[in-house]
């Protein structure tokens, strides 16, 4: 059976790896995730190099808003490059960077770039208001 060269496009490939996390399915969201991987939220101003680090990211979001969804908005992109522009939403039930839950819904948009090279996310920038995020979740 073919595979489809559209199946490792960046933008299936970034849309894959949303779903999963969606799906709380982290496996499959860290082999999106190249070893090499540099992930880069800009917002928060950290750095993840590889799978395991991004996922345990993805984990820590996950358990604080485990109503939280990732909606993929648009896309546009050439070559090797994606430029996404999600919104995410989600009820802080647990902690979140060292914030006690406040069981406040919050909504943030924000937009990434992501490489990917051979069907996996090799760089990844990630960008929001993070000042929005703070003042949904302090009330």
């Amino acid at each position: 059976m073919a595979t489809d060269p559209a199946d490792f496009s960046p933008e299936a490939v970034v849309r894959r790896f949303y779903a999963a996390l969606n799906e709380r399915d982290f496996n499959r969201a860290a082999g999106a995730v190249a070893e090499r991987c540099e992930w880069v939220s800009v917002a928060a101003e950290t750095t993840h190099r590889g799978p395991e680090p991004v996922v345990a990211g993805l984990r820590a979001w996950a358990e604080a808003f485990p109503d939280g969804r990732v909606e993929v908005l648009n896309t546009v992109g050439e070559g090797r490059f994606v430029v996404v522009e999600w919104r995410t939403t989600g009820t802080q039930s647990g902690p979140y960077r060292g914030a006690e839950p406040t069981g406040r819904p919050v909504r943030r948009r924000g937009c990434a770039v992501a490489e990917v090279e051979g069907g996996k996310i090799v760089r990844y920038r990630d960008y929001y208001d993070r000042q929005t995020l703070a003042e949904q979740l302090a009330g």
